[in-house]
Formats: structure tokens, sequence, C-alpha cells
């Protein structure tokens, strides 16, 4: 059951096209390892709403802008909504979960003016269902880390360029005024974060995810042209007596997410398998200080960890895809003769075939009042992610000026506070997949 990387080929590509959600069958239930004890699908409140999404969950791209050089924008608005169940899971309740995503998504566009939706399950609902987890538990990566390992059923991630949208939607699934600790909700948008309660009188033909699901943390933030700015004043972690670089789409005032630097969904996805369409997703919470990012560096410096010892400010300016790094690099070498070592050439160690294998949809968050960023990595396999992460640490490079966490990449800025592993199936499953006696 262990979820291994291929690429998608030939007729396989056909995933990414538009499916009618109501027209999946039951014959892909799970009922055990190999499905064995799979039994028959039931519909307790009879057909449900039919919306026309794409088939995989991860499938966003399409649906969103681009700028002039082709990158992908990022809705503006995300949240991570962290879950648990409420109660034991039954076909059910998992049909009105089903019915309540639905409902919003019939009512809102499918693109980054309206709503994004995907949803990851963590091994603690395999281990609820008594199916072996496709997705291994989250660990500390380094030796210098400490993070809290997150082990939640679910972890919703929404996005939209409409932050009210966001609001409108967390409200009808989850109700108002629930139980999430305010010190673990974060901030942003203006929803009374519902927390596993429906609202009242919220019980009608679409159903709803508070029968099925609480909220247990709320992660919310921003990507885009000058929302880091905005958020400057009065955030632990950020200069105060500065801007940030005019129009910055991420605090640390690059562009995340170049096409060069960033794997295509394709690639992300699961070919074969129980769980293909589907992809891997690990979240993170990383604090940030950048009070030296910017005051102990010039332009030139922060353009070398960022991306390379020999890359310039004029070539991040003129290769607006991104800049491509040599996977087989020799990073001893460019420690030696330069005396650092960049972000974006070591995480290119990891590469596979001169490609890229995850895809970050990162945004940044003043959750708790400090900077942060909410890393969410999407890879066919975890293992992609992990070896991409610790080809970060440059452990070859270490020697001279460049240390573990100095002159090396940009983790000296940051604090990895909580880790999580989840499995993101494809439309068809992402409500408890695996759950004997349902389908959507």
């Amino acid at each position: 059951m262990s979820v291994t990387r291929r690429r998608l080929v030939g007729a396989a590509a056909a995933a990414t096209g538009v499916a009618a959600a109501t027209a999946v069958g039951g014959s892909r239930l799970l009922g055990g390892d190999d499905g064995a004890r799979a039994g028959v699908a039931t519909r307790p409140r009879g057909a449900l709403p039919r919306v026309v999404r794409p088939s995989r969950q991860h499938g966003w791209n399409a649906s969103l802008d681009r700028d002039r050089a082709g990158n992908v924008l990022p809705p503006r608005h995300q949240r991570l909504l962290l879950c648990e169940l409420v109660d034991d899971p039954t076909p059910d309740a998992a049909w009105r979960a089903e019915a309540a995503l639905r409902h919003v998504e019939r009512r809102t566009g499918g693109d980054h003016r309206g709503l994004l939706i995907a949803i990851g399950w963590g091994p603690a609902w395999f281990r609820r269902i008594g199916v072996r987890s496709p997705v291994p538990a989250a660990v500390a990566l380094n030796d210098a880390e400490v993070p809290r390992l997150d082990d939640p059923v679910c972890v919703l991630h929404v996005g939209s360029d409409d932050p009210e949208i966001l609001d409108r939607a967390e409200r009808e699934w989850f109700g108002r005024g629930g139980d999430v600790d305010p010190a673990a909700a974060g901030g942003g948008g203006t929803a009374g974060a519902g927390a596993g309660h429906p609202a009242a009188g919220d019980d009608g033909a679409h159903g709803t995810l508070g029968h099925l699901l609480r909220v247990t943390e709320r992660r919310t933030g921003f990507v885009g042209d000058g929302l880091p700015e905005e958020h400057r004043t009065g955030t632990a972690g950020l200069p105060q007596d500065r801007p940030l670089p005019e129009g910055a789409p991420m605090f640390m005032g690059f562009q995340s997410g170049l096409r060069r630097n960033q794997a295509s969904e394709d690639d992300v996805t699961i070919a074969s398998g129980r769980w293909a369409g589907g992809t891997t997703m690990h979240v993170s919470s990383i604090a940030l200080a950048l009070d030296s990012w910017y005051r102990s560096l010039d332009d030139r410096g922060r353009v070398q960890r960022m991306f390379g010892a020999t890359t310039t400010p004029r070539d991040v300016a003129r290769r607006r895809r991104g800049i491509r790094f040599d996977a087989d690099a020799d990073l001893a070498a460019v420690q030696r003769r330069h005396g650092v070592v960049g972000h974006a050439e070591a995480a290119a160690t990891a590469r596979r075939d001169g490609d890229p294998v995850i895809l970050r949809r990162d945004f940044n968050s003043v959750d708790r009042g400090g900077a942060r960023v909410h890393f969410v990595a999407l890879q066919a396999s975890i293992d992609d992610f992990v070896a991409t992460r610790r080809a970060m640490d440059a452990r070859r490079a270490v020697g001279g000026v460049v240390g573990v966490h100095v002159n090396n990449g940009i983790t000296e800025w940051m604090t990895v506070e909580s880790r999580a592993n989840l499995l993101v199936p494809s439309r068809a499953d992402r409500i408890c997949p695996g759950l004997r006696g349902w389908s959507a």
C-alpha cells in the first residue's frame, strides 16, 4: 500500500480532464488493505448534487491565473483546516459531508475567483478504519529541528482570491461559534471559526461537514503582490522600520512557485494502484525571523541564499520563469569557491531526470501575530518531499564558512514548528477514503 512515484504517460494523462462528480460508481470501494472487505455502497439521502470539477483534487493550475512569464499565480487567500472526527464515521455522515462540499461548489466558481478545495487524509484516518496508511507518519527531518508531529484525521486546503468566500464556506460547513482553541486557530478572515457543530437549522438536504469533522486548528494566510507589506506592521519577525521590497508576493521578497522550480501536476500524481489519480501532501508550519535577512544582507546576498552562489539580482529579474540548477552540482566545490550555497541550488540535487519532484503551494501568514510560512508540498510519494527537504540542508557543502545554518540557503531564518503527512485522493474518494459501505 505504500505510495511510489511513476510518471503519468499516455492515457493516464486523461485524469486531468473534467469529470462529473456524480459519474463515480461504487466499484472503487476499499474495505481493507486490498479491498477484499468492500461492502455495497449506500446513498442514505438519495442522489448527490451534480458538480463538474477536475477529477484530480490537486488539479488547480488550469483554474489559476498566470503572470507574463507563464508562472501560475496561486489563490491570494488560503486556509488549512486541521480536523478530527466528531464520532465514528458512517456512510450517512460521509454522504452529508460530500453533499455539503458540493452544495458550496455549486454556488461558487471552480477557479481562483471562486473556491478551490483539496482534502488530505492522514494516518490517523486510516488507523480509525483499520486500513494500512498509504502515507507514513511525519518525522523530524534533521537533527536541529524539533517540530510538533501533527496527526490530524484530515486537512482541508481551500483557496480563493476573495476571503469572504472562504468565510462563507467555512461557516456553512462547520457552523458558527465552535470550539477551536483560539491559541491554535490562527488569524485572518472574519469567520467565527466553525469547529464541528452545525449552524442552527443547517441540517437540510445538502448536509454539513460538522456531522463528520471538527476543526482543531485553523491556519490562514495569503500570497500575492503587496499582501505581505499590508501585513508587516505589528507582525513579529518582520522589520518594522522599513518596508518590504515593493510588490513582494512573499515575506522574503521573492516569488514562490516559478515554473522551472516546480514539478507539474502530472509529475506529482500517483500513476497506478488503489490511489491512482491522487497525490500526497506534506503540511508544515514555519516561523520566520527576518530582521537580519533584511538588515544584514543586501540584495545580492539575499539572492545568493535564495537561489545560488553565482546568481545575481539581474539574473532573477531576467529569468522570470526561474533559474535552472545542475542536479549533479558539487556543492562542496561551490562552498570552497564562493563561501555560500543557495537554497534553490541545494534543493535541485534532489531532482529526477533534471526535473523537480515536488509542487509547492505555500503561503505566508500572520497567525498568532508572527510572520510564518504555511508550507504545502504535493508529490507522488512522501519520499520525494523528504529527499528534497534533506537536500536543502546541503550537508556535503558544510565546511569553512558554510555551516548547517550559516551561509547555507535560507534555513537560518526559519524554524519548523510542525509537520504532517497526508494522502490527497482523487475527487471520487475525497471524503472518507476506504470507508466500508460508502462511495460517492
